[in-house]
């Protein structure tokens, strides 16, 4: 009886809010609201409210598009971790030092 059913694309993508994943938009929105708490007040109140995190949501933004998931965490990851990567070499201790990407 039901031989076809009608399946919506893309239901694996990523909610974006504003061109940013939910994450890093909360992410975002809590620093504006720390950076309220401390400098609300001051003269710096403006800049430390609106403007910083408007320039780190574009940075967010610009560094994670057309990349592929958890591309942030991946590279640090990858620039803090110690050893060495070269392609083509076999042996023991090339495998010890070789520095591990996906654990």
């Amino acid at each position: 009886m039901l031989d076809t059913s009608t399946i919506h694309r893309r239901l694996d993508s990523k909610v974006k809010i504003v061109g940013l994943e939910v994450h890093d938009l909360l992410f975002v929105l809590l620093f504006a609201a720390i950076m309220n708490l401390i400098f609300g007040q001051t003269t710096l109140g403006t800049i430390m409210v609106f403007i910083v995190p408007s320039i780190m949501a574009m940075a967010l933004y610009f560094a994670k598009r057309n990349k592929p998931e958890n591309y942030l965490v991946h590279l640090i990851k990858y620039h803090l971790e110690p050893g060495q990567l070269s392609a083509g070499e076999d042996g023991e201790s090339e495998i010890k030092r070789s520095r591990k990407i996906y654990e």
